[in-house]
């Protein structure tokens, strides 16, 4: 796998920012399970793209993430300021963002990424949480808003320089935004700290030498 990163071309942006997702939110459905009987029900599907094919796929699980969604409305009119409750709803909106990026429905997408965006922010005047930092970051830079993208990861690392997931983010970002002296500085950071797991140095490593060979 790493030898196939190292061939891969500069990586898109929404491609990008979906493998980002995947990366912060973990598997994106997942949640704040104990609130909801039917949690198991936002699970990617067990069939085989092969069978029904990805655009299946996509639409199964927007289904299921839509009555989720539903489901989170009544929790917030019982309790609207539920940080656990909060953070799912902003969960399932980042979740229903990428997925109907996927759709091709930029629309639904944009209004779920600002829904989600709301919902992480009334979360985090409770509460201090890098994690759900680095969510909001993530549904500001599915909505291009880089500034604001980059300001929650620098406030992140302003508490803690060495947070492997917001550097990555970062380098990512910063490749985005086609800062390239700034991604190259950040993902030569990444790959010689120490605490690091080797799939993630060694994609920094990709990153350094798909850089260099720009400039």
């Amino acid at each position: 796998m790493v030898s196939a990163l190292r061939k891969q071309r500069p990586i898109v942006k929404i491609g990008l920012w979906v493998l980002v997702a995947m990366i912060v939110v973990g598997l994106l459905g997942t949640t704040v399970a104990w609130y909801l009987d039917g949690a198991q029900r936002i699970k990617p599907s067990d069939t085989s793209s092969t069978e029904t094919g990805e655009q299946d796929l996509v639409s199964i699980e927007l289904k299921k993430q839509e009555e989720l969604r539903r489901e989170y409305e009544g929790l917030r009119a019982s309790d609207p300021d539920d940080p656990a409750v909060l953070t799912g709803s902003a969960r399932v909106e980042l979740t229903l963002g990428a997925l109907y990026l996927q759709d091709d429905n930029k629309e639904k997408g944009m209004e779920a990424f600002q829904r989600a965006v709301g919902f992480y922010q009334q979360v985090l005047e409770q509460q201090e949480d890098p994690d759900l930092r680095l969510e909001l970051s993530s549904a500001y830079q599915y909505m291009e808003d880089y500034e604001k993208a980059q300001a929650e990861l620098e406030m992140v690392l302003d508490q803690n320089p060495e947070n492997i997931k917001a550097l990555t983010q970062l380098g990512m970002l910063l490749e985005t935004r086609e800062d390239w002296k700034g991604a190259l500085e950040i993902w030569e950071q990444v790959a010689s700290l120490d605490d690091v797991e080797e799939f993630t140095r060694e994609f920094a490593r990709s990153r350094v030498e798909e850089i260099e060979k720009k400039n």
